[in-house]
């Protein structure tokens, strides 16, 4: 799905245009969000970290992936595609075929070859942008974000590709339950080899429960989190933006609500409807063949399933959802198979004491002349994965629009944002659960990137890039901006590992840059703005300890004393102001404090803390509140 959308858009959206001047690709994405200056002023380069990539595979040949001496620079790969090795030695994770170091650097060196690779392209480019050293060129100007980090591949999904050239076809895959090894994986090697590692799930689309409760959801949020130091996770927010693919509303006791759906591409149209679990909606469908229905909601523990030539309709009780989502709403799920046309999903609102529903199409995109909503159409575009809510959700803008291909055409990318605007095609808003989502932007429209020579994507010989000797070539979307906040993040790491998934994600808000493009932020379509990796890394070493002072009713405590001791007994005080809040900074890394209040009426009893960075939301609730009695005494009530 995505390798179409992709050459579909990169040979409708262009033109031939003027010479093209400046700089652009990776170079004008590492200028534009600062990497250089962070590098230039902190010395990082990703060394010692792990940059674990979930995507289509890796071209391992690259020397974009090597070291100076020609040895590879990737720890291992876990192709999930083949599972000729699930009994081989070391691979305790019941799927899957496991390649090392050693394998890789002997097969470089003209030893027994590796069965993995990179059929459609999408997971070279993306491990290149986070973490490509750009050696396939003298001047590496399209070196990714952490040129020395180490590299991670795990082949967790195609869409498939072709037979081109001298490469056999490959077949589609995706197993969602594939999450809970890749990551096991992950965790187990980078504790192997005593890294911090920054992981990316280079894929998803929009449907499913959107609302962090989702099988693959949970198991990021177990992954990483409070605590945690040294792992974080960034999946980017979508590409399904600029399209009528979301539908929502309120649906009353005894209302008939029509939802018009235009279907204008021949196969599947999925449509994934979510509704709470105390409601009871009536389903019929009409079709260009005729109507069906109407369907009675069924018992929590049940589901109702329809087939025939039209579609596949299943309505999923509380207890029988899709996607492992323990959220306990109702699913309305169709597969509609029948020709192109308008179909119409009516809703009776049998039983109702909320009413709120959340309705999804996919395939439904901005590349995409239909396949659409025609009634309640609202804001909304984010894939399911993304809202857990550890993740680190960026989307993409902007930054460069033309680029001269390996032919001398000078090209130009029309009708999908101008420069420093969002990309039409980022997915943005809100979780089904009204969280915002998106956290920030990194310029992934478009950049110049590493290549696999032997992928479908290289074929689409308008996309390679002049002077890159058919080894670098076009790369856009959310999936080109993701792998930039990846790199960056191994950057943080890199001068602080003791850095958990909540800090990064706090500090990549708080340094990212608002402009005129972005107005006001935070919002739902930019997040906090534009990323900036120097100020970002600037922070990673920033050590300190901030939160809220309140009472047993949540409402804030003001002019508080809250004393700070460190291991020597050197005390410090803060004052909370009008809103409850306390600060203390120019801790040190890794130092472990002591943290106590007290005011005339409440007292913090004394919490100890190791400080990892900057500590937010350190919040402090009274255990000991005095009662006043009189001038001479007063009663303590401990909570």
């Amino acid at each position: 799905m995505i390798v179409k959308k992709i050459l579909a858009f990169a040979i409708t959206g262009i033109l031939v245009t003027a010479p093209v001047t400046g700089v652009f690709g990776m170079d004008k994405a590492r200028i534009e969000t600062r990497t250089d200056e962070a590098v230039n002023a902190f010395g990082v380069s990703g060394e010692g970290v792990l940059v674990a990539i979930l995507d289509r595979g890796i071209d391992w040949k690259s020397n974009d992936f090597r070291n100076e001496d020609g040895t590879t620079r990737i720890k291992y790969i876990f192709d999930l595609s083949d599972n000729s090795g699930v009994n081989a030695p070391g691979n305790t994770y019941g799927v899957g075929t496991i390649y090392t170091e050693a394998q890789i650097n002997s097969a470089l060196t003209g030893g027994p070859q590796l069965a993995t690779r990179d059929a459609v392209g999408h997971g070279t480019t993306t491990t290149a942008i986070a973490a490509g050293n750009g050696r396939n060129l003298p001047d590496r100007r399209y070196r990714g974000v952490a040129p020395k980090a180490s590299i991670i591949s795990v082949k967790f999904t195609s869409e498939g590709a072709p037979a081109h050239g001298d490469q056999p076809a490959e077949a589609a895959f995706y197993n969602e339950n594939n999450i809970v090894p890749a990551l096991n994986f992950v965790k187990d090697k980078a504790a192997e080899l005593g890294m911090p590692v920054v992981i990316l799930p280079n894929f998803g689309t929009i449907n499913g429960p959107t609302d962090g409760t989702s099988f693959f959801s949970r198991t990021i949020d177990a992954t990483v989190g409070p605590g945690k130091s040294g792992i974080a996770f960034v999946m980017g927010t979508g590409d399904d933006g600029g399209a009528p693919n979301h539908a929502g509303g309120v649906i009353q006791q005894g209302e008939v609500r029509n939802i018009r759906i235009e279907k204008t591409t021949a196969g599947t149209l999925r449509l994934d409807l979510w509704y709470p679990g105390n409601d009871r909606f009536t389903v019929s469908m009409n079709t260009p063949s005729g109507s069906f229905g109407p369907y009675a909601p069924p018992a929590n523990n049940d589901r109702t399933t329809v087939s025939n030539s039209m579609f596949f309709f299943y309505h999923n009780g509380t207890q029988t959802v899709f996607y492992g989502a323990q959220n306990g709403k109702r699913e309305i799920f169709f597969d509609i198979i029948g020709p192109v046309g308008t179909y119409t999903l009516t809703l009776t609102g049998t039983t109702v004491t909320n009413g709120r529903f959340d309705g999804t199409l996919n395939p439904s995109r901005m590349s995409m002349t239909g396949n659409r909503f025609l009634d309640d159409v609202v804001p909304g575009s984010i894939i399911d994965q993304a809202t857990a809510h550890y993740n680190i959700a960026p989307n993409s803008y902007v930054g460069e629009v033309n680029w001269t291909d390996i032919n001398g055409i000078n090209r130009t990318i029309t009708g999908q944002g101008n420069i420093g605007e969002l990309w039409l095609g980022s997915s943005v808003g809100h979780s089904f659960d009204g969280r915002r989502i998106v956290d920030l932007s990194a310029p992934g429209d478009l950049v110049i990137t590493s290549y696999s020579p032997t992928s479908y994507w290289a074929t689409a010989t308008h996309n390679l890039v002049t002077g890159g000797n058919g080894l670098y070539g076009r790369a856009g979307a959310v999936s080109a901006a993701a792998p930039q906040v990846v790199g960056v993040v191994a950057l943080m790491l890199e001068r602080n590992p003791l850095l958990d998934a909540v800090q990064i994600k706090r500090i990549l808000q708080i340094s990212s840059r608002p402009d005129i493009f972005t107005g006001m932020t935070p919002n739902p379509e930019w997040g906090y703005g534009k990323m900036d990796a120097y100020r970002a890394v600037e922070l990673a070493v920033n050590a300190s300890i901030t939160g809220q002072a309140r009472n047993m009713d949540g409402m804030p405590l003001r002019q508080m004393m809250v004393t700070l001791t460190d291991g020597n007994g050197n005390i410090r005080r803060s004052i909370t102001n009008a809103f409850g809040y306390y600060r203390f900074e120019g801790l040190t890394l890794g130092s472990s404090y002591t943290l106590s209040g007290k005011s005339r009426s409440e007292q913090i009893d004394p919490m100890e803390l190791r400080v990892t960075g900057m500590m937010t939301d350190v919040d402090l609730v009274p255990t000991v509140t005095f009662h006043d009695k009189g001038p001479d005494k007063a009663a303590k009530t401990r909570r």
